[in-house]
């Protein structure tokens, strides 16, 4: 497994962090890095695999990979992200205790503690326009002014995330998108039966716009994304538990065993047996 190093991305011994934008990630090898990582997603959509632990992610949505943590991107569509690497063992020149906003971010925007919390539209213009003027800035000597510069912008940054939190556990989603509705209840609701007419109608979408909707935000049909929301829990199941495999398929939404089988071999290009199999033998070694 590939462990991405600091002087790959930071601009010099000095920094500290290093704040920029990637378009299009694409799908990759599970990696690790020496540095954390603070992701934001500016847009499109994609699976987020950390430590085996899948969840769907898309515009507004952020996370926190920590140094000694495997992580990859699967079935991404148009995925661009803003991702901030903070180097642990260097100090910040202006920003004092910001190991305190770091831990509230790492704390909460964990995925059993978000509750699907996402950045408002304002939130996330103004974070990318930060990111923007940090990454414009290209002094030579990276002295005391860009430094000052760069690290307040950081600092906002990271106190729009931690605002943010003060809205978990809101009841009122009026502030959702109907798509952000759609989205959200396909997260929480990925290996039931969903019945998209009423979805549609619950949600104040048409249908037509709702499979244009799925279309440009995951490549794919409603249906098909569920499917692959579903597979990709399975997966999840397959390498963190010992569950039987029939158990895996009925939890994740498959009439049975064989049927799961079909569809995982299909995409995969392995069974659910050998997934065990394969997982077990890396943890082994």
């Amino acid at each position: 497994m590939e462990i991405k190093q600091p002087q790959d991305f930071f601009l010099s011994e000095a920094h500290a962090f290093c704040l920029f934008m990637l378009d299009n990630q694409e799908m990759a090898d599970a990696h690790g890095h020496d540095f954390d990582e603070l992701v934001i997603v500016r847009s499109g959509s994609g699976f987020h695999i950390i430590n085996d632990q899948v969840e769907l992610v898309y515009a507004g949505d952020f996370f926190f990979v920590s140094a000694n943590d495997t992580h990859y991107y699967e079935s991404t569509n148009n995925l661009s992200l803003i991702n901030l690497l903070v180097h642990k063992e260097r100090h910040f020149s202006f920003i004092n205790n910001i190991d305190v906003l770091l831990d509230v971010i790492r704390e909460n925007a964990r995925a059993s503690a978000r509750e699907f919390l996402s950045l408002k539209g304002s939130e996330l213009e103004k974070i990318v326009a930060l990111t923007a003027e940090v990454t414009a800035r290209r002094d030579d000597h990276f002295d005391a002014v860009y430094f000052s510069a760069t690290e307040a912008a950081i600092l906002e940054i990271l106190s729009l995330l931690c605002r943010s939190f003060t809205r978990k556990g809101e009841k009122n989603r009026n502030g959702e998108s109907s798509g952000q509705r759609m989205l959200n209840y396909v997260r929480q609701n990925y290996s039931r039966h969903i019945n998209w007419d009423n979805l549609c109608e619950e949600c104040g979408m048409a249908k037509r716009t709702m499979f244009r909707f799925f279309k440009e935000m995951t490549g794919t049909t409603p249906e098909k994304f569920q499917q692959i929301c579903c597979l990709l829990k399975a997966q999840e199941l397959l390498r963190t538990t010992d569950r039987p495999i029939k158990e895996v398929a009925l939890f994740c939404g498959f009439i049975n065993a064989s049927r799961l089988t079909d569809v995982y071999k299909k995409r995969f290009s392995r069974t659910p047996s050998q997934e065990r199999h394969l997982s077990f033998s890396i943890t082994e070694s």
